[in-house]
């Protein structure tokens, strides 16, 4: 398993070596904590992605696509 943990407001890579049936607490961690901040670091990781907060830069598109039959 592959997580960021934060560390002064920064984020760090931290790699967990689990076997196939083991429990890493992941999903109890992340239903634990507040919808907020669970926003918040998804935020985190799309501005790292896809930049930074910029007011010209375009957010993520919405496609749709009509296929007749």
């Amino acid at each position: 398993m592959t997580s960021a943990i934060r560390n002064n407001g920064e984020m760090s890579l931290v790699i967990n070596r689990l076997g196939l049936h083991e429990d890493d607490g992941d999903l109890s961690y992340w239903m634990g904590i507040e919808p907020s901040e669970r926003v918040a670091a998804v935020e985190v990781l799309r501005q790292r992605v896809f930049g930074g907060t910029d007011e010209t830069r375009q957010g993520l598109q919405r496609v749709c696509r009509i296929i007749r039959r």
